[in-house]
């Protein structure tokens, strides 16, 4: 079996492809916009398409589906299922899902459950590594402060630490603010 990822970023498919080849499935990967979509889908054969909601090669596929029914078109049902949940799934994970008939529906549940919520989980990685940013920039420049204090003072760091509280209080600024202030300035003023 055959899964063509068009328009996956490297970094996903490059995850993905150890899972697919530990299952016997050859995965292609094409981001490059120039390859000639129909003639790479007409001589590859791929079985499912996975394809990136923004990539222009979608309506491509939407068109090659239109024109040939022996080309993978867009997974609406899995056998008498409807699949509302996997569309669902796949929107948020932003890709649409190509198949050709004949697929047997518990492989591709399977390929795509897998695929999806790998997906799903990267982005939600993402996302959470985005929202721990501030806090963690908040924390290392409040390292950086202690720091400057423990070299320049010769206090300790729980000294340190207090020091910075002291003065965030008496100025009525978090310690983010104190550390910041004193790292760019090498002043508390």
């Amino acid at each position: 079996m055959k899964v063509l990822l068009i328009d996956i970023d490297d970094s996903r498919a490059k995850k993905l492809e150890p899972i697919l080849a530990g299952a016997g499935i050859e995965l292609i990967n094409l981001n490059n916009h120039s390859t000639n979509l129909y003639q790479l889908v007409g001589e590859e054969h791929p079985e499912i398409i996975l394809v990136d909601t923004n990539s222009p090669n979608r309506d491509t596929l939407e068109h090659l589906a239109q024109l040939n029914k022996g080309s993978p078109c867009t997974v609406i049902e899995l056998g008498n299922q409807r699949s509302e949940s996997i569309n669902r799934l796949a929107a948020e994970a932003g890709i649409s899902i190509y198949a050709v008939d004949g697929i047997p529906h518990s492989l591709l549940q399977s390929l795509i459950d897998i695929t999806l919520s790998y997906f799903y989980s990267i982005d939600h990685l993402s996302a959470e590594v985005l929202a721990l940013k501030p806090e963690v920039d908040a924390r290392q420049m409040l390292n950086s402060a202690k720091k400057f204090i423990i070299e320049t003072y010769g206090l300790t760091d729980e000294q340190a630490s207090d020091l910075l509280s002291k003065n965030a209080n008496h100025q009525g600024q978090t310690i983010s603010e104190v550390s910041r202030q004193l790292v760019d300035t090498g002043s508390f003023i």
